[in-house]
């Protein structure tokens, strides 16, 4: 595939998000990064690094730990996306990314506690899920429960629990980001329409919410990714 994370290209994604008083809360970076994962171009991701940590060193006052979060947004963003892509990409995506990665910026200890207990894992789970789906979170829950319980059982123990409530990193907002992201460059429409309207309750501007969509949908078709369904807006 020719090379389509070119500087060109990404002035453009970074244009598309809101402008922001502090770097490291604009989310184009995640929102592109994982977009490049899921449409199964891993080299995408190194460039965008490199390109926002040299936009990062132009602000005013920037300190390792700025630059550190930054890489942390997007390991962690490109973990949580792999619950939507699958392992296979993570592994990819996460190899380009710690292969750009300034050796002072690596973590060397995981993120999340896994001392934790399966009663606090659980309680998480359904707290990040019910402020996701809001008023439809019931009817969601009871879907995956009819369909096959395990699945519900997986979806808030594991993937809302131990994985996607951890918001020290990425928010609740940066995470349904990650999932928009996720979803579109994987041609699923009616989940994407799901987190578009989760990432409003998790606290993301309408405005920020139809940039990261745009971004996502800008790369995936960039990228040669089939869409055969129509991307839904918000």
């Amino acid at each position: 595939m020719a090379d389509i994370a070119t500087p060109e290209f990404l002035n453009e994604l970074k244009s598309l998000y809101p402008a922001t008083a502090n770097y490291v809360d604009g989310a184009w970076f995640l929102a592109a990064g994982i977009a490049f994962s899921s449409s199964n171009y891993p080299e995408g991701i190194s460039r965008i690094l490199r390109y926002a940590l040299e936009d990062l060193d132009k602000c005013p006052g920037t300190s390792d730990e700025d630059r550190r979060l930054l890489v942390r947004k997007m390991r962690d963003g490109i973990f949580k996306s792999g619950l939507i892509t699958g392992i296979p990409k993570v592994i990819n995506a996460l190899v380009s990314l710690y292969q750009a990665t300034p050796e002072v910026l690596r973590d060397t200890e995981p993120l999340r506690d896994s001392s934790r207990s399966r009663e606090e894992v659980s309680a998480a789970g359904q707290a990040f899920f019910d402020s996701t789906y809001g008023d439809t979170a019931g009817k969601v829950q009871s879907l995956l429960k009819t369909i096959y319980p395990d699945l519900e059982h997986f979806t808030i123990k594991l993937t809302y629990g131990y994985v996607c409530a951890l918001s020290e990193v990425t928010s609740a907002k940066e995470t349904s980001f990650a999932l928009i992201s996720s979803l579109i460059a994987n041609d699923t429409p009616r989940q994407a329409e799901w987190h578009l309207r989760g990432a409003l309750r998790n606290g993301a501007t309408l405005e920020e919410t139809r940039a990261v969509r745009e971004i996502a949908l800008r790369i995936a078709i960039k990228a040669g990714v089939p869409l055969n369904h129509e991307v839904p807006n918000i």
